[in-house]
C-alpha cells in the first residue's frame, strides 16, 4: 500500500507482527496461505523468527480440478474471534501439558499425511484425516464446536468423507470433502436450503494460482 516492494517472507512477518499489536493473536499460516500461490505444504522450524519453507504439491492440473470439484466450503453464519480459543491452547502449551503437546504433535503429522493424500487424489483418506484433525481440535478445546455445528455435521454425513471447521473453530468456514462430484452437488443444494434458515452461505472452492495481489495505485504485484 505504501509502494514498497517486499518479498513474501517479509510480508508474512509484518502481518504476524500487526496481529500481535492488534491483540487478535494468530500465527503465520493464514497470511502465508494467501501470499504464496497454489496448493502447498508450508513448514517452519522452532524459534521466534518463523522462516517459512514452501513445498508446492506435486499434483497435476486435472488432480487440482478434481479436488476443487469435491471440496465444499460453507460459511456457517457464526462469527467468532479466534483470540480467546487460541489463548487457552497457547496457555496449555506453555504449561507443557502432556495431552496438549501430544495433540499438537499429531496435528503436525496430519499435515504431512494430508499433503500425500492430496497429491495421490485419495479423497477418502483426506476426509478421514480431516475428521481426525477435527477430533484433535476438540481435545485441545471443547469450545471449538457447538450444538448447531454438530447438528449440521451429523446431517451432511451421508454426503461426505470428512469435514472440519477452518482455523481455531467455533464458527467461520466449514471444509467438507464430498464422496463424489455428484455428492458434492447434492451437498451444495442441501446447504443452500440450510443457509436460508441459518444465515450461512456456500462458496466455490478454487486454488489461487497467483497468490495475493496488491494494487498500490501505480502497479499490481
Amino acid at each position: 500500500m505504501m509502494g514498497e516492494d517486499i518479498d513474501h517472507q517479509t510480508l508474512s512477518d509484518r502481518v504476524m507482527r500487526l496481529e500481535q499489536l492488534m491483540t487478535t493473536g494468530g500465527g503465520w499460516q493464514d497470511q502465508a496461505g494467501g501470499i504464496f500461490p497454489g496448493g502447498k505444504l508450508l513448514v517452519t522450524g522452532p524459534g521466534l523468527r518463523q522462516r517459512i519453507r514452501v513445498q508446492p504439491l506435486a499434483w497435476t492440473a486435472a488432480r487440482q480440478k478434481e479436488f476443487e470439484s469435491r471440496v465444499v466450503l460453507y460459511y456457517t453464519g457464526i462469527r467468532r474471534v479466534a483470540r480467546d480459543l487460541l489463548r487457552q491452547v497457547v496457555g496449555r502449551y506453555l504449561a507443557r501439558e502432556t495431552a496438549c503437546l501430544q495433540v499438537l504433535h499429531s496435528i503436525k503429522t496430519l499435515a504431512l499425511e494430508m499433503s500425500h493424500a492430496l497429491e495421490e487424489g485419495d479423497w477418502e483418506q483426506l476426509g478421514g484425516l480431516l475428521d481426525r484433525h477435527w477430533g484433535l481440535n476438540q481435545i485441545l478445546d471443547p469450545h471449538t464446536t457447538n450444538t448447531p455445528i454438530n447438528g449440521l455435521l451429523e446431517a451432511v454425513r451421508p454426503y461426505i468423507y470428512g469435514a472440519k471447521l477452518a482455523g481455531a473453530g467455533g464458527g467461520g468456514f466449514l471444509i467438507l470433502v464430498a464422496r463424489s462430484v455428484n455428492a458434492a452437488g447434492d451437498l451444495r443444494r442441501y446447504l443452500r436450503q440450510e443457509n436460508v434458515r441459518s444465515g450461512g452461505a456456500v462458496y466455490q472452492c478454487e486454488i489461487a494460482g497467483e497468490g495475493l495481489k496488491v494494487n498500490n495505485g501505480k502497479n499490481q504485484r
